[in-house]
């Protein structure tokens, strides 16, 4: 089983790049080791610089053979290494805290701006929701609309079936006055035609029986004069007949003319709540289409906001390991 890089194989080196005049780092020891991780190998070099100065004061160097000049010029070295270090460490601290500052005032600046952005989309996600609302109210009203134009156009249709079986009615009953009229008619030309056969039948008799019926001449005249009274009356019933038969033909007619018209003025109406309910549709199908795409804009902007927000979360870890990264290499 392979041991780690132990404190005493880390100040062994230490002490052969010492010799060797050159100034001891955890690459270079490392490197001289041929193994060992930064991590490892920092703390045992530290710990070797804070001990060189107690072995040099001690004589440990003496106790070595190394001579006076070398031990100077080794504690120069160590001193300047010393500071150099020191200077470096806080140089690097202070790069660091202004890396840390720049980032932390970055990450708040970050914040807030994602804090407004997410108000803003709060406020613009109500706006939606509100006009999505006021669409859906609209659609509910357009569709009650197109509800009462469906029932009006039923009532319509029913109205012009009555109209048409009114006028049916109306056709049907013309042709019964006319059928009236007709026998009427008939009937005074057979009256006529009896009246005048019984005439030729009373001329016949009268010139053969002219002696027979001179005593009954004045009871014929009279017979006579009251056949004729009876058939002007008749004649008369039925001329009254025949005109009322025409009055009631006119207002028959006039009832289908008014029927059609009223046909006419329902058809109309019909047509124009049919354009009605197209517009209303089309306008209603404009209105989901726009609010559709508004929608989907949102959504992608939405989408857009949560990638910035995941890439500045992400962008924080990274800050602080590259501002880490320089202090664990030296």
């Amino acid at each position: 089983m392979a041991i780690g890089v132990q404190e005493a194989d880390v100040w062994a080196a230490a002490d052969a790049l010492l010799q060797s005049g050159e100034q001891p780092t955890i690459e270079r020891v490392r490197l001289h080791l041929g193994r060992g991780s930064p991590n490892t190998v920092g703390p045992h070099l530290k710990a070797w610089f804070r001990g060189l100065g107690e072995r040099l004061v001690s004589g440990q160097s003496a106790d070595r053979g190394i001579p006076d000049l070398v031990t100077k010029a080794v504690t120069q070295i160590w001193e300047t290494a010393l500071a150099a270090a020191r200077e470096g460490c806080a140089t690097e601290a202070a790069a660091q805290r202004r890396e840390l500052t720049n980032a932390q005032e970055a990450l708040a600046a970050d914040r807030e701006a994602l804090a407004q952005d997410r108000n803003r989309l709060r406020a613009r996600e109500t706006d939606l929701q509100t006009s999505a609302q006021a669409a859906h109210a609209q659609a509910a009203a357009t569709e009650a609309r197109l509800q009462a134009a469906e029932a009006q156009l039923r009532e319509s249709a029913q109205t012009e079936k009555a109209l048409s079986a009114e006028l049916a009615s109306a056709h049907d009953q013309i042709s019964a006055l006319q059928q009236l009229s007709q026998q009427a008619h008939v009937s005074q030309q057979q009256a006529l035609e009896a009246a005048e056969m019984r005439h030729a039948a009373h001329e016949r008799r009268w010139l053969i029986e002219v002696d027979e019926l001179r005593q009954a001449l004045k009871k014929a005249q009279e017979d006579q004069e009251r056949a004729r009274k009876a058939a002007d009356v008749s004649a008369l019933r039925h001329q009254q007949a025949m005109e009322q038969a025409r009055a009631d033909t006119d207002v028959q007619l006039q009832r289908a003319m008014k029927a059609e018209a009223a046909v006419q003025i329902l058809t109309a109406q019909l047509e124009a709540g049919t354009q009605a309910t197209l517009a209303a549709q089309i306008h209603w199908e404009s209105t989901v289409a726009q609010l559709s795409a508004q929608i989907n804009a949102l959504s992608e902007q939405i989408q857009t906001k949560d990638r910035q927000l995941e890439l500045v979360m992400q962008a924080g870890p990274r800050r602080r390991r590259a501002a880490k990264a320089p202090s664990e290499k030296e």
